[in-house]
């Protein structure tokens, strides 16, 4: 026999809430793709963060630390111990901005942009791949509901 509902949030007793639950169908399809290049992670000996802070440089060049946390959903606590790590290794460097000498740029130096060349490349493979499988309108239409469902924490909300 079950164990009787006492949660004041009915949804969570329910069995079936794991299959209906959106953080975890979220992690699911993260996992999903991820699991695809982990790979090029354990090969460069990157974590994920790691490679999500190089390749958002790869693609768009010098910005600030703040903007790297935006674009990667990266805390600004860890983007620092992330950013001292790949500077060590001698993938990226900061400059200070010309525009704000109190911040600093963020760039690939020329190490890290050699290293990322061939990955990109191999990440591209693996993207192409998962469109494939999963269907190019499919796809398409996933990246424009999560984009939709990132975007409603930028509006305010109205009490009810």
């Amino acid at each position: 026999m079950g164990k009787p509902n006492t949660t004041p949030y009915p949804d969570l007793a329910n069995p079936d809430y794991v299959n209906r639950s959106l953080a975890i169908a979220c992690t699911r399809g993260r996992e999903a793709v991820v699991v695809r290049f982990r790979d090029i992670f354990h090969r460069q000996d990157f974590s994920e963060q790691q490679w999500r802070v190089l390749r958002i440089l790869f693609d768009q060049g010098a910005m600030t630390a703040t903007d790297i946390c935006k674009q990667s959903c990266i805390h600004k606590v860890s983007m620092s111990r992330i950013l001292k790590s790949l500077e060590k290794r001698d993938f990226v460097e900061r400059s200070t901005s010309e525009c704000d000498n109190r911040s600093a740029l963020v760039q690939l130096t020329q190490q890290g942009v050699e290293l990322l060349d061939p990955l990109v490349e191999e990440a591209a493979v693996i993207h192409r791949e998962i469109t494939r499988e999963f269907g190019p309108e499919k796809y398409q239409l996933l990246l424009t509901l999560l984009r939709e469902l990132a975007e409603i924490n930028e509006t305010p909300r109205t009490p009810e």
